[in-house]
C-alpha cells in the first residue's frame, strides 16, 4: 500500500478489496419550458408513483433481511412525497410551464439547504434522505437506470462523495467489504443502515472519489478511520 488517508470511524471493522466509485448526484438534464403542463404533470405523477412501488419493494426486501425498524427509514421517503405543502409547491412549478426535473431539484433543494443549515448534526444528515428521493425521482423523469450495486462478482470497497439510504439498502452484502465517503457521519441513515448490514463504514475522508480509482485494491481499517490503497 503506498498510500492512506484518515477519516472518521463510523462501522468498525476491517475490509479488502477493489474499489468500486459511486455517484450519488443528481443527473444534468436541459433546462426547458413546458408547454402543456396537463402532459408535464402526468409524467411527473406517473414517476412518483414508480418512485413510491420501487421504494415499497424496497422496504419490503429490508424488512426481512435487516429488520422492520430499519425498513422505516426508506418509509420516511414515500411520506415525504407525500407531504402536501412539497406536492402543492411541485404542481404550481410544474404548472406555471417548469420541466418536472427541473421544479423536483428545485424544491429538494431548498429542503436539502435547509438541513444542511443547521448545526444539528442528526438533523443535518438529513439531507441525505431528500437528494435520495430528488435524485431517484429525476432519474426515473428522464429513464435512466439505477446503478446496479446489488451483485458484484469480486469483493469491492464503496468509495463516494456521498451516499445515500437507499443505494446501502441496495448493496451487495456478500461482496461489499467497506464504505469510505467524503460527506457523512454516524448519524446519517446510511450509516446505521451499513451498522445493521455489518458494513465496516468510514466518513469524513477528504475527496475520497478523486483520490481512488476504479478498479485499485484498496484496504480498509474502519476500526480506525484509515483507508490503505
Amino acid at each position: 500500500m503506498l498510500h492512506k488517508i484518515q477519516g472518521n470511524s463510523v462501522v468498525g471493522g476491517v475490509g479488502k478489496g477493489k474499489i468500486k466509485i459511486i455517484d450519488c448526484s443528481c443527473p444534468e438534464f436541459k433546462i426547458h419550458k413546458v408547454e402543456d403542463s396537463d402532459k408535464e404533470l402526468g409524467r411527473f405523477v406517473r414517476a412518483l408513483k414508480t418512485f413510491c412501488d420501487n421504494t415499497r419493494k424496497q422496504i419490503a426486501h429490508l424488512e426481512k433481511t435487516v429488520g422492520h425498524t430499519e425498513s422505516q427509514i426508506l418509509e420516511g421517503h414515500i411520506k415525504m412525497t407525500h407531504d402536501l405543502a412539497l406536492q402543492s409547491e411541485l404542481i404550481t412549478r410544474i404548472s406555471n410551464g417548469t420541466c418536472a426535473e427541473q421544479a423536483t431539484c428545485e424544491i429538494c433543494d431548498t429542503y436539502i439547504k435547509r438541513f444542511l443549515d443547521t448545526d444539528i448534526d442528526f438533523v443535518r444528515q438529513l439531507y441525505l434522505d431528500v437528494l435520495d428521493v430528488e435524485v431517484s425521482v429525476v432519474m426515473l423523469l428522464l429513464e435512466i437506470p439505477e446503478e446496479p450495486v446489488e451483485h458484484f462478482d469480486e469483493d469491492v470497497i464503496i468509495a463516494a462523495y456521498e451516499l445515500t439510504p437507499s443505494v446501502v439498502a441496495r448493496l451487495d452484502r456478500e461482496h461489499v467489504k467497506g464504505i469510505v465517503v467524503d460527506i457523512g457521519s454516524s448519524n446519517s441513515h446510511g450509516a446505521k443502515l451499513a451498522k445493521t448490514m455489518n458494513i465496516p463504514s468510514v466518513a469524513a475522508v477528504k475527496s475520497v472519489d478523486k483520490l481512488v480509482c476504479d478498479g485499485q485494491y484498496a484496504e480498509l481499517d474502519a476500526d480506525n478511520g484509515v483507508l490503505y490503497y
